[in-house]
């Protein structure tokens, strides 16, 4: 299994360097998730800085910081996922993985329910399973925290049939593409 998912994140990862127009395809996904209900009502909204290929996320965190929502980013610290609060204007750092991260944390760590975590991968399936890097931040991170609704976010071109899973493995309640 393991052989099987290394292999498809390479392939992923290649496919989705080819991907083209993913600012316009990026804007599309952004709309579709200010449509949802679960944003519209969610108090509490984690979001990430995208990496390069990555369905770009600035738009809508500033968007959802504009209507008085509290963004959450996530952080990395020793083999954990937290997210902090964000503020325009915070200062990011890059991480050992070149994702920009909350720098300043300290009395941001964020404790309480989350009501619409967006969650970036490399491949997503119609059954809400996600490959991501292949380190289980997240997944680790929803076993032991409450998230209301979970989305996961890509460009069409990487959905596929069936991302293999394990018993470490947490479903999405949606996947959302640009189409």
């Amino acid at each position: 299994m393991q052989i099987e998912k290394e292999l498809l994140r390479k392939k992923m990862i290649e496919i989705r360097k080819g991907i083209l127009n993913k600012e316009r395809k990026s804007n599309q996904i952004i709309k579709k998730i200010i449509r949802l209900d679960n944003y519209q009502n969610a108090k509490v909204i984690g979001l990430y800085k995208s990496l390069p290929n990555e369905v770009l996320m600035d738009e809508l965190i500033d968007y959802t910081l504009s209507i008085g929502k509290i963004v959450l980013l996530p952080k990395i610290c020793g083999k954990e996922l937290y997210f902090f609060k964000y503020r325009k204007g915070d200062v990011l750092e890059k991480s050992d993985f070149n994702v920009l991260e909350p720098l300043n944390i300290e009395n941001n760590q964020y404790y309480g329910d989350i009501d619409l975590l967006i969650i970036p991968g490399l491949c997503f399936d119609k059954n809400g399973n996600r490959l991501g890097y292949g380190k289980g931040y997240y997944d680790s991170y929803l076993k032991n925290h409450r998230v209301t609704c979970k989305v996961g976010v890509c460009f069409s071109e990487q959905i596929i049939e069936n991302v293999p899973v394990n018993e470490n493995d947490i479903s999405l309640d949606m996947i959302i593409t640009e189409k």
